[in-house]
């Protein structure tokens, strides 16, 4: 790890998990450098890059305030930020994916939301190719979630607050304003270090409400966010993960939080869980292995009218 000069604590720290995109690497990197928060620091995780990251390009890119963590081997995004948290000595954690980019007044919006939260989301902003179609998706997306969650605004118009309603509202979806948080290193004692890679930015969201935790938005497009191909609407072969990613996320969360939920939210999260084995098992044309212990602890948790057009088309496939 390379140290930062400078013994004074920062502000924020931002953790950036890489691998193999120094060009894009280096976007993020000048995003960071071009904030009008100037009380930072920047943790990079290289998780496993050949060649490994030059640290001193970087440290020319921040103006040395670089702290440089490496996974010998690629350990995966979830582990990445784990260790880049572990790393970071900000009083604030913010977050930012190797190709993306933060608006100039993100840190500051973010530092100013958190004065009576412990956990700001951020507006996203997405650019590249699939931008017009993703921000009309994501818009209407979180749009839908601050309805049902019955949101407020606060003394600033633009930073959006919740009540215990936060919990619910993302068990239907999780927008991408809410898989980028900043938050206060104390949250990291609240909720579980992120565990795998399906999903870990919304299964983090979700404990944090459930957790609850002072949750807030500053909606506002801050997070720019590189929409060029990668995501599950645009790749075939990304799509058919999705279900199987949205049911280990929503199984492991049901494991993790049962002891501390209350009834109401352990209810609701069976429930979501039982949709998403439904919806993979639906996906699938019912001809997955697990099949019929999928269908019936969806059976069990969700019961509709589906499961019995699903047990048709699966009986006349035998």
């Amino acid at each position: 790890m390379s140290a930062i000069t400078d013994s004074t604590v920062p502000r924020v720290s931002v953790v950036v998990p890489t691998h193999n995109r120094p060009a894009l690497l280096r976007e993020a990197l000048a995003s960071i450098a071009a904030q009008t928060c100037t009380d930072w620091e920047v943790v990079v995780v290289d998780d496993g890059s050949t060649p490994p990251i030059d640290a001193a390009a970087l440290e020319a890119v921040v103006n040395g305030r670089l702290r440089l963590v490496r996974h010998d081997q690629p350990r995966g995004v979830a582990a990445a930020r784990n260790s880049g948290f572990a790393a970071a000595r900000g009083e604030l954690i913010a977050q930012l994916d190797d190709d993306d980019r933060l608006a100039p007044e993100a840190l500051s919006a973010a530092t100013l939301a958190l004065r009576n939260a412990d956990v700001a989301f951020i507006g996203v902003d997405a650019f590249g190719n699939e931008s017009d179609e993703v921000n009309l998706r994501q818009r209407s997306a979180t749009r839908r979630t601050l309805r049902l969650a019955s949101a407020r605004a606060g003394d600033d118009e633009c930073v959006i607050t919740f009540d215990g309603r936060l919990f619910a509202a993302l068990l239907l979806g999780v927008p991408a304003a809410f898989q980028h948080p900043v938050f206060r290193r104390t949250a990291l004692d609240a909720v579980s270090p992120m565990c795998n890679d399906h999903w870990p930015e919304s299964a983090w969201a979700l404990e944090a409400a459930a957790r609850g935790l002072r949750c807030v938005l500053v909606d506002r497009p801050l997070y720019q966010w590189r929409r060029d191909g990668q995501s599950y609407f645009s790749q075939a072969a990304l799509a058919s993960r999705m279900h199987e990613h949205d049911v280990e996320m929503k199984r492991a969360l049901f494991e993790r939080l049962q002891p501390v939920l209350q009834a109401e939210h352990r209810r609701l999260l069976g429930r979501a869980l039982g949709n998403a084995l439904f919806d993979r098992c639906w996906a699938t044309q019912g001809v997955a292995p697990g099949f019929w212990r999928d269908f019936l602890r969806s059976l069990r948790l969700a019961p509709r009218a589906g499961h019995l057009a699903l047990l048709l088309r699966r009986l006349r496939a035998d």
